[in-house]
């Protein structure tokens, strides 16, 4: 038989398996053909579904067109066309003596088919990337880049026409962004890098695909070799076999473990499941675990990639050993491991909160290698699920969702999935999609609260307050935005926005003589942008104020980060510009004493929770604070302050300052304080009685 390839360019050249016969080489093309019309339909439905989807996408950001809808029912007709041409292809081609000329004729067809498809999805990615709506750009773009991705493995058999099905997806792509009016060089970049990677995964699972077919030919020629020796040789015979027996136990061990732990692998846990359904008892299910490692980065990049391995090969040696019966660990990726363990249905999650605490605990203790002492801690997702495969899938989805929420609150600890968390991260990934044009859409505007001296209410200065009002979301608290601008890297620009239209609107309404300051909280990401110090002095020169009449606020956060001294230097650079620091939310959190005294600080902000609350307890924290305040020579002010009797105790403590809606809330223009009548007369006979 002579090699199909001659007539087709989507199967590797015959020279990749070399020490192969012709005809062996031939059968193996044909199988690869085979393979390939195996997942013919996938390939159009999904060419199908995504040209569908791109279409709805059309119509409703309002750039349908006559050419686009010819554009969609042409891909429909293609793929009709390949689905019942594909019929009499996949026929011909599982004959018991398929022809050379029925494989090249049916591989020529899969490959015109494919060639068609891209010039399609070529036309409609070039009239989306050029109608200017952005959404229907990076939803095209998405689209295309996943129908690419898809293909390193629906189109693994045929390495040729894979790479030009994905080249011709993915160039059109870097070129149109190339055309853009304003070229996007970066994402141009991004996509070829993603390219090239699309490529070499794809190559791998060509070879891996070969590989497999020319294993099992050489398996079923040593099969056949035993039947042809089977009389006289039975002794041999049994030795053959057991060769064959090997070398399959050797291949399912490498399909199924990972090679650095030795635990299963993603697809080696899924079929231990399967495997262990019978002996599964009625009324059990799954404890999934989702581990991971807790700052495993920094082992990799203070001690090397080896001293990573081994630790990671320690970990997994640990895990298996506390494997009880119908328990199993895999090794998900990187540094996350995953455990499941059948226990009875009602008591699932109890039992899995207390088998995580026992792997806890086995993990942490030291790893010894080479003269040194490694200690690795951990976070961790809780699911319970029925003993399914598509369940247990399900369930490490959940549990690796509930392990980043806990590394993102804390770490070192372990939390049970349930709906209210995707209810949760699903409202954080609007927020921070909306965040991204609240500041252009002019969403969000200051408040300014006074801040006045607690010996005779006068105005010392006005916290400047961000509100956030999304026409969808309603009105977002700045406790739950904050955080996710700092971590989607927005808290600068927002940041900037808040400084330049607080000055302005100081400047506007109390004027540059005004002896009254003003005071904005600062984030610790702003704090570590280099030139900080020089950027807000910028601002102030921009509206000739003066440096003292600024207060910056910061959290106790500061003295707990790993670039300390770098903030600290930061602080005391706008310290002798003239501006004040000032600790925020003091007491509810890390304070460092040794550390505090090193920052050029002004004044300790008392949390409104010690003050509108106030118990022998928190007015002990309160005399606390104040006590401190003194002795480092600040002044403390304390939020919260509602009535009179509030603001009286915290005089008679020694607070400094005084903030609440007892002298005014939170408005978009600097209003007066006004004060209750009895808070009026007991500040006169105060002062007079001082007198």
């Amino acid at each position: 038989m002579s090699n199909p390839n001659s007539a087709f360019p989507g199967t590797a050249p015959a020279a990749e398996t070399e020490g192969c016969s012709t005809e062996q080489r031939a059968e193996i093309d044909l199988c690869l053909v085979r393979h390939g019309y195996n997942n013919y339909l996938s390939n159009i439905v999904v060419n199908v579904a995504c040209g569908l989807g791109l279409y709805a996408e059309f119509y409703i950001t309002g750039h349908n067109s006559a050419l686009v809808t010819a554009l969609i029912v042409g891909l429909l007709v293609l793929s009709l066309g390949r689905v019942l041409a594909g019929r009499s292809d996949i026929q011909r081609l599982q004959a018991v003596d398929t022809p050379p000329s029925d494989v090249a004729r049916g591989a020529r067809r899969y490959f015109l088919g494919m060639s068609a498809g891209v010039a399609l999805w070529g036309t409609l990615l070039h009239l989306a990337l050029q109608s200017g709506n952005d959404n229907l750009k990076y939803f095209a773009i998405i689209v295309v880049s996943a129908m690419a991705s898809g293909a390193t493995g629906v189109i693994a058999p045929l390495l040729k026409s894979g790479r030009v099905y994905i080249s011709g997806l993915l160039i059109v792509i870097i070129a149109e962004l190339q055309l853009q009016p304003e070229p996007q060089h970066v994402l141009s970049l991004l996509v070829a890098t993603f390219w090239g990677v699309m490529l070499v995964t794809h190559g791998r699972n060509h070879n891996i695909l070969r590989n497999s077919i020319e294993l099992q030919m050489r398996n079923r020629s040593l099969v056949d070799d035993l039947r042809v020796q089977q009389e006289a040789l039975t002794e041999f015979n049994a030795t053959l076999e057991d060769r064959v027996k090997r070398r399959t136990s050797d291949l399912k061990r490498l399909a199924e473990r990972d090679s650095l732990t030795q635990l299963y692998n993603r697809r080696g846990i899924i079929q231990w499941v399967e495997d262990q359904r019978p002996r599964i008892p009625e009324g059990h299910a799954f404890a999934v675990i989702f581990i991971d490692l807790d700052r495993f980065k920094q082992i990799n990049d203070g001690m090397g990639h080896a001293t990573g391995d081994c630790t990671l090969a320690e970990i997994g040696q640990r895990l298996a050993e506390a494997a009880p019966d119908l328990c199993a660990f895999c090794r998900w990726g990187g540094d996350e491991f995953v455990g499941l363990l059948a226990a009875p249905e009602d008591r699932c999650a109890d039992i899995g909160h207390e088998f995580t605490a026992q792997l806890r605990a086995i993990v942490q203790r030291p790893v010894n290698f080479s003269n040194r002492e490694v200690s690795v801690g951990f976070s961790a997702g809780l699911a319970v699920c029925r003993p399914h495969p598509v369940a247990v899938s399900e369930a490490i989805r959940s549990a690796d969702l509930a392990a980043g929420e806990i590394k993102r609150t804390g770490r070192g600890n372990t939390l049970l999935y349930s709906q209210d968390l995707v209810a949760e991260q699903e409202r954080t990934l609007i927020i921070a999609q909306r965040l991204k044009h609240a500041l252009a859409s002019e969403e969000m505007h200051l408040a300014f609260q006074p801040l006045v001296c607690s010996d005779d209410f006068s105005v010392h200065s006005y916290e400047v307050l961000l509100r956030w009002d999304n026409p969808i979301l309603g009105r977002i608290s700045p406790e739950e935005f904050i955080p996710i601008a700092e971590d989607i890297g927005e808290i600068v620009n927002i940041g900037e926005f808040v400084l330049d239209t607080a000055l302005a609107t100081y400047t506007e309404e109390l004027g540059r003589a005004s002896h009254i300051r003003l005071a904005l909280n600062i984030s610790l990401r702003q704090l570590v942008v280099p030139g900080f110090a020089e950027f807000i002095l910028g601002y102030l020169d921009k509206y000739d104020l003066p440096p003292c009449m600024l207060i910056l606020e910061v959290t106790e956060t500061i003295i707990d980060a790993r670039n300390q001294d770098a903030i600290i230097g930061v602080l005391n650079d706008l310290h002798s510009l003239g501006i004040e620091i000032h600790i925020d939310d003091f007491g509810t959190g890390y304070s460092s004493l040794s550390r505090l005294h090193e920052m050029p600080i002004s004044a300790l902000k008392i949390d409104k929770s010690f003050v509108q609350q106030i118990d022998d307890q928190r007015c002990a924290i309160i005399e606390g604070s104040v006590m401190i305040a003194e002795r480092f020579g600040v002044h403390t002010v304390a939020e919260g302050v509602e009535t009179l009797e509030q603001a009286r105790l915290l005089h008679a403590i020694g607070v400094t300052y005084l903030q609440g809606y007892l002298f005014g809330k939170p408005v978009e223009h600097f209003a007066e304080v006004t004060v209750d009548s009895d808070f009026l007369i007991w500040s006169q006979d105060k002062q007079s009685k001082a007198s």
